[in-house]
């Protein structure tokens, strides 16, 4: 059984695929019951950009930005003009002023439409959008570079400054985005299970059942381990699901979604799954669920999702620190301030009345009855990509090249080897 009720053109999957080709890397509130699409539909808080723009992004700005063309199904191209074009005229700010009527993150003049509409990161951001999709679709257009994309929405007297814009255009895309693998699992207190992009299982303690299936599509993107640790499901970004030991397969497949299928949660006694994708789509199997999904006014891509001890309801989060709860979940917190590059992952507490997640650089953010232990571990070896709450007062992070990282009463066992990331 599945249900959703989102739409977009996947440019996802296009760039997974340029990705996994080893292309240029393109990229990167509230509860949901308290969400109100109508505040993010009001036009957002303005810096001056006179005499001088700021030097740094704002990091809303800038997800903003990228929730809105990834949400408009943008090809690469046009992915790349987008942000190549907010660099140049505001850095990723959203100005209140600028050169005769220009405003916003684009620095929109009046013909664009009312200064509210430029001042709106997600409609300004439309706007240029859909205009950049018509010049790319211009046969006479085929061979433009994103640069020169951006150059005939925008018309400026400085017609190389969006190409030149490139590299920070893409740094700034691959710092947003977030591509994990299967991540890390705590088995009671004293084992962990952790699980590569490629399907490697890795048992730490406890029970090695198989893994690193074959004639799988996409990449493996979350597990879940049974009661009892005899069995487990991995589920691949096309929604596959690989179940082993006594883990019974119920469906997957996840007719219809857009974007990746990302995270994974089964019911308490191993008799469902609800699994979700990279726009916010939950799908139900066996005797899971379904309390909820695809809410309006995310910012940043969906990247983890987690169940309630009872199995009715489930929390789900984004990139830019929102948690959206459902059922019996209940709200705790989220959008955390001044954390690095994305949030990719949360983890709930033995109760379900609090969790913590964590962003790419290790910092961790605490939230009812999660008890903050430490983060933000030096010397990582690429980014952070998983977090896990212990049974009792800790939590265990992963980095994408398997590197263990444990806090409060989570064990260190020790770490895989391998060149799949986690």
């Amino acid at each position: 059984m599945s249900r959703s009720n989102s739409s977009s053109r996947g440019f996802r999957g296009l760039y997974r695929s340029l990705r996994a080709a080893g292309g240029l890397a393109l990229v990167v509130t509230l509860a949901a019951q308290l969400a109100s699409p109508q505040a993010w539909a009001a036009a957002n808080p303005t810096v001056s950009c006179l005499p001088k723009i700021p030097s740094n992004p704002d990091q809303s700005v800038v997800l903003q930005v990228y929730a809105r063309v990834l949400a408009d199904g943008a090809d690469q191209r046009v992915m790349l003009a987008t942000f190549e074009t907010a660099w140049v005229e505001s850095h990723f700010n959203n100005c209140s002023n600028g050169t005769g009527t220009s405003v916003g993150v684009f620095q929109q003049e009046n013909s664009w439409g009312s200064v509210a509409d430029r001042e709106t990161v997600s409609t300004a951001t439309d706007a240029f959008v859909t205009r950049a999709e018509q010049v790319d679709s211009n046969p006479s257009a085929k061979n433009y570079t994103a640069g020169q994309i951006a150059q005939a929405v925008q018309k400026s007297a400085k017609p190389n400054a969006y190409g030149q814009a490139l590299g920070m255009a893409t740094s700034l895309e691959s710092a947003y985005t977030v591509v994990n693998g299967g991540g890390t699992h705590m088995i009671g207190s004293g084992a962990y299970m952790d699980v590569s992009s490629t399907g490697q299982v890795y048992a730490w303690n406890s029970r090695y059942l198989g893994g690193s299936p074959g004639g799988y599509a996409g990449h493996f993107t979350d597990a879940q381990v049974t009661a009892g640790d005899n069995g487990y499901w991995l589920l691949t970004s096309a929604g596959q699901i690989y179940a082993y030991g006594n883990a019974p397969y119920f469906g997957g497949g996840a007719a219809g979604h857009t974007g990746d299928m990302i995270a994974l949660a089964a019911t308490p006694d191993g008799q469902g799954y609800d699994m979700l994708s990279s726009t916010g789509q939950v799908y139900a199997y066996g005797d899971a669920g379904y309390y909820g999904g695809s809410p309006g006014g995310n910012s940043g891509e969906f990247v983890g999702m987690q169940m309630t001890p009872s199995g009715h309801g489930y929390w789900l989060l984004t990139s830019s620190g929102q948690v959206y709860a459902y059922g019996d979940a209940g709200y705790y917190g989220g959008s955390p301030a001044g954390f690095s590059k994305g949030i990719v992952a949360m983890s709930p507490t033995p109760s379900g009345h609090g969790y913590v997640m964590v962003s790419k650089t290790g910092q961790v953010y605490a939230y009812g009855d999660a008890q903050y232990k430490g983060g933000s571990p030096a010397a990582i070896n690429g980014d952070i990509a998983g977090i896990s709450y212990t049974p009792g007062a800790g939590y265990l992070l992963i980095s994408t090249t398997g590197q263990h990282y444990a806090y409060g009463d989570a064990p260190f066992i020790g770490n895989p080897s391998t060149t799949s990331s986690f």
